[in-house]
């Protein structure tokens, strides 16, 4: 298998005439001088720009439940961690919208409409808006939950899938973060 691949590179680089450099380096120019090797950032792939668009718009209506849960969750430590995350997924959407703005990520989101894990839908939201006490403090906590534990795995598979740097440190740290609010949402 080896000796096959490498016998394709060389056919390749043959035909590209890439080849007979290798095997002349008498007929080879002289080398320019040398430029200084700057370390382009790494481009975006699939899987940022995928993340992007799926992780803006599903923090967007996060933030969203999270500031109803904390207007109106009757268990204060609901409350407090509702304004916490919504503090705090404010900050991580401005830090998302510049990812996508400097990886040439479109802003579409192609997940419109669907109904994804961890994407709180209108009707879920126009039901949480409509349910008051304990209820509400249950279904709040339920789409939080779903929200934090499909963040997390989306972080997940950014941080090792990914090839933007920036898009991948955001992703172990946004994996950090909405792990420990899981865990303090609790079961």
């Amino acid at each position: 298998m080896r000796r096959a691949f490498v016998g394709a590179a060389l056919a390749a680089l043959a035909v590209c005439g890439g080849l007979a450099a290798v095997a002349r380096p008498a007929e080879r120019p002289a080398p320019a001088a040398a430029a200084p090797v700057v370390a382009a950032p790494a481009p975006y792939n699939p899987t940022d720009a995928a993340w992007l668009q799926l992780l803006v718009p599903m923090t967007e209506q996060n933030i969203r439940l999270a500031e109803l849960t904390a207007a109106r969750a009757t268990s204060p430590e609901l409350r407090a961690l509702a304004a916490e995350i919504a503090e705090g997924h404010r900050t991580e959407l401005a830090r998302l919208r510049e990812l996508t703005r400097l990886g040439g990520v479109t802003g579409d989101n192609p997940h419109t409409g669907h109904d994804m894990p961890g994407m709180t839908t209108a009707a879920e939201y126009a039901e949480a808006e409509h349910t008051t006490g304990a209820d509400f403090d249950r279904l709040a906590a339920l789409h939080l939950r779903e929200y934090l534990e499909q963040s997390v795995r989306l972080a997940a598979s950014e941080s090792t899938a990914g090839s933007a740097d920036a898009a991948r440190r955001l992703a172990v740290d946004l994996h950090r973060t909405r792990s420990a609010q899981l865990t303090r949402l609790g079961p």
